[in-house]
């Protein structure tokens, strides 16, 4: 006897599995990319302030105002008390630490972000 595939109302499991992680991933990537991007556009603009510490107009505290400006405008929890910088005769060191929350339907997730440059002076 021959059975038909194609009845009405016959839907292949592999096609709904499929639609609900295409579901899930397209939720988790709506709250993600903004985020990553955000940190990404953070650590370029760490990175310029790091590679210029050798000129003198650069002094700590300009660095560390413009590291807390950049994270303000992009809207990351960081302060005072995450940013590190340490200068010495011949080194630049950055380190900044925070966390980021990103808050899913069904989940909360915390991310933990350390950025570190390190450069030499000249």
């Amino acid at each position: 006897m021959r059975t038909w595939r194609f009845q009405r109302g016959d839907v292949p499991v592999g096609c709904l599995v499929g639609m609900v992680v295409l579901l899930v991933v397209v939720l988790i990537s709506i709250k993600a990319i903004p985020a990553i991007t955000r940190v990404g556009e953070f650590e370029k603009r760490v990175r310029e302030l790091a590679d210029r510490a050798n000129r003198r107009d650069y002094n700590d505290k300009r660095i560390l105002r413009d590291i807390l400006a950049k994270a303000e405008e992009l809207d990351l929890p960081v302060n005072k008390k995450s940013v590190r910088i340490d200068r010495t005769e011949h080194r630049m060191k950055i380190r900044i630490r925070f966390d980021y929350t990103l808050d899913f339907p069904f989940y909360t997730y915390v991310w933990h972000k350390e950025i570190y440059e390190d450069r030499p002076l000249f």
